[in-house]
């Protein structure tokens, strides 16, 4: 019985180490202020990221076909018209952005449209505070 034990403890011990090691790697690659997303976009898809107030933003935008970004400041979270006063950084059809400003307290958002065909479109940002 005690032999049973001991080879469970064995088994279960590098399994428990190992998940601690993924998750303190994860930690340091994925930190808090630190954001990936790469997904599939239907044509003229919409999406939009909260920026934290008080930062800079820097990071890409990557697609093989062109899309729009914009950084939009908006009490409601509201985002179908990206046209206006409510616009405060615009890049549009380009198939790459290079992000770098600073956003001042409030609601910004960057969002990203998509243009007319499906597509993979990869963004990574990380805010510095």
């Amino acid at each position: 019985m005690m032999a049973r034990k001991r080879r469970y403890i064995l088994l279960i011990a590098p399994v428990a180490i190992a998940l601690v090691i993924g998750l303190v790697v994860n930690a340091e690659m994925f930190p808090a202020d630190y954001s990936y997303q790469k997904g599939l976009f239907g044509p003229h898809n919409v999406q939009a990221e909260l920026l934290p107030a008080n930062s800079h933003i820097r990071g890409q935008i990557i697609a093989k076909n062109p899309f729009s970004a914009y950084v939009v400041v908006s009490k409601s979270g509201y985002f179908e018209d990206v046209n206006g006063d409510n616009v405060v950084l615009s890049w549009e059809n380009v198939t790459e952005v290079d992000l770098d400003f600073n956003v001042p307290s409030g609601n910004y958002y960057l969002v990203i449209k998509n243009g007319n065909v499906s597509q993979e479109i990869e963004m990574r940002f990380k805010a510095d505070g």
